[in-house]
């Protein structure tokens, strides 16, 4: 059986250099916020606390210790 999820989803979350909405994605290592528009990345855990059902639902399906 083979697990597939996605490796990125919108969310509601602006980024704070463009005001885009920002990405979380994942690699095979690691879990980061990303911005499409500018390409700025920021860690994970700086938007936790702004987390939305996006984000909650993207991090569903990562292993913890990607996180």
């Amino acid at each position: 059986m083979a697990f597939s999820a996605s490796r990125d989803a919108k969310t509601t979350i602006a980024c704070p250099n463009c005001a885009d909405k920002l990405h979380i994605t994942r690699t095979c290592h690691e879990v980061f916020m990303r911005c499409p528009s500018c390409k700025a990345e920021f860690p994970l855990q700086k938007y936790i606390k702004q987390a939305d059902d996006a984000m909650e639902s993207f991090l569903e399906n990562v292993y913890c210790n990607r996180i």
